[in-house]
């Protein structure tokens, strides 16, 4: 083991060993947060965030997931000071504590956490699917947003590859709205990389928005590639409502 690897496994133990008392931290700032101590909903959110960093960085995916679902119920406007909203932000808490109890064990199965999470995405979240948009044109990305979210759903924007695909292999999504190349990563490659994938979003519904008339693999089941021409937004409109009925 080199000297690099020696520091990162050090780190890594460290980030262990701190996690119990992080996830305290985080619960303490909720019930700040509930007695209405200013400065409580930034301390949070900057708590999980900053674990949601470290879970990514030392590889600990299950903290990732937890934290960026976290964030989204944070963001969503639906936290509030009323108990039951208290209550979902202490549930999510709760998992991470699960979590700290078998952090750094190897062959440990998390599938009944793993559910308990996707239970509390649809509860704390209700009644509104989530789409993963992937535009790299701020002005695009400002008309999908105003079809998809005339639908009822909740939008999740990024503008690269790499941004958008770490996102998806720790975060459900209902439907995927993509422009098929980016900056980076392009679209095409990020479809394969999930379907490779064990994580939630591996049979995702994707709708690919670009000309490029290069044929895409069968395998990749994209349900169709729309111009942006004059038809666009009636078919970007159909096209969801056709992915997301049900969801």
């Amino acid at each position: 083991m080199n000297e690099f690897d020696t520091l990162l496994k050090q780190l890594r133990d460290e980030f262990v060993s701190e996690f119990p008392e992080r996830c305290y931290a985080v619960e303490e700032s909720v019930l700040a947060f509930e007695r209405g101590m200013p400065g409580a909903f930034d301390d949070i959110y900057r708590r999980v965030h900053s674990l949601k960093g470290s879970g990514s960085q030392f590889g600990f995916s299950l903290v990732t997931s937890i934290c960026h679902q976290f964030e989204s119920f944070l963001s969503s406007g639906g936290f509030t000071a009323d108990s039951l909203s208290l209550s979902y932000a202490l549930s999510y808490v709760d998992l991470l504590k699960q979590v700290s109890e078998i952090l750094g064990e190897e062959h440990v199965s998390t599938h009944g956490i793993e559910q308990e999470l996707d239970e509390l995405r649809k509860s704390s979240m209700p009644g509104r699917a989530t789409v993963m948009l992937i535009e790299p044109s701020a002005s695009r990305r400002k008309l999908c947003q105003g079809v998809l979210t005339s639908l009822g759903v909740r939008v999740v924007s990024q503008d690269r590859g790499m941004n958008a695909l770490e996102q998806m292999l720790h975060q459900p999504f209902d439907l995927i709205v993509a422009a098929r190349e980016l900056p980076d990563l392009n679209t095409v490659a990020i479809v394969a990389a999930l379907r490779e994938s064990n994580c939630r979003n591996k049979h995702v519904p994707v709708i690919l928005v670009s000309s490029n008339a290069t044929p895409i693999p069968d395998y990749l089941t994209i349900i169709t590639v729309l111009a942006r021409d004059e038809h666009f937004i009636p078919n970007l409109t159909k096209m969801a409502s056709q992915a997301l009925k049900g969801k």
